[in-house]
């Protein structure tokens, strides 16, 4: 089975874009969203639209969460951007594009492979690559709730985390293809469409073929974000720059 997933789309339709069109250009027709579809960036109902028409498979992230029950626990910037995500949605006028996100699902699991926005535990919670060395026993805890792979988002940068021995390769280390061997759980992160933090401004996605995955960088027109946030007195500077850098 072939198949793509994407998440922490952040608002950024042209990324988005972007990605669906590489997905088609590849012949994939079934795409699976990890979440944060909203958040950060200028174009929440566009991108709400094409998650909901796109993707077979669709779980809520933290922002995605925050936006309809409140943005407390986030800090000042990202809480103006989530309610002024929210003033876009409900100013569209259809309010299925909010039961969509309050429909979303917590998490989806089957034959062992699980689809969540931050880690098995939490859709809050991040799996970072220092925690190998920092908090093992976090990571192990997230292997306890893994029957064979785990695809996740919410760091925004790419790569898997292998349960033995416990270590982290990046994308790029692996020059974006990992090989699923059997046996051996595997916590992989697709990346992020419309917000990377790897030092790659281009979005990123997962490509999956049985065991063969490929994560896929598309260019896009990050000007075009750039411009529309730089037009938003609720969208602080430095989601624009953080754009330009990915990072």
């Amino acid at each position: 089975m072939q198949y793509a997933v994407l998440g922490c789309i952040h608002g950024n339709a042209e990324a988005l874009r972007a990605v669906l069109d590489d997905i088609r250009r590849r012949g994939i027709d079934r795409v699976v969203c990890l979440g944060d579809i909203v958040g950060l960036g200028p174009e929440p109902v566009e991108c709400v639209d094409l998650v909901r028409d796109t993707c077979f498979i669709t779980v809520r992230g933290d922002h995605d969460a925050a936006m309809l029950e409140g943005s407390e626990g986030f800090i000042a910037k990202v809480g103006r951007a989530l309610d002024w995500t929210r003033e876009q949605l409900e100013a569209a006028g259809d309010p299925s594009r909010l039961d969509f996100l309050r429909e979303a699902l917590d998490s989806f699991a089957s034959a062992g492979i699980a689809f969540h926005h931050g880690s098995p535990r939490s859709r809050d919670e991040y799996l970072y690559s220092r925690d190998v060395r920092a908090d093992p026993r976090k990571l192990r805890a997230a292997f306890a709730l893994t029957e064979k792979v785990c695809f996740c988002a919410h760091t925004h940068v790419p790569g898997v985390i292998l349960e033995s021995p416990l270590s982290w390769r990046s994308a790029k280390d692996l020059d974006d293809y990992f090989h699923y061997r059997k046996g051996n759980k595997a916590l992989v992160n697709v990346g992020s469409v419309g917000q990377p933090r790897d030092g790659d401004p281009r979005a990123c996605y997962l490509e999956i073929q049985k065991n063969e995955m490929y994560w896929r960088r598309v260019a896009y027109p990050v000007d075009k974000t750039v411009n529309r946030l730089a037009g938003l007195e609720a969208m602080s500077p430095d989601l624009a720059i953080r754009l330009q850098k990915g990072r």
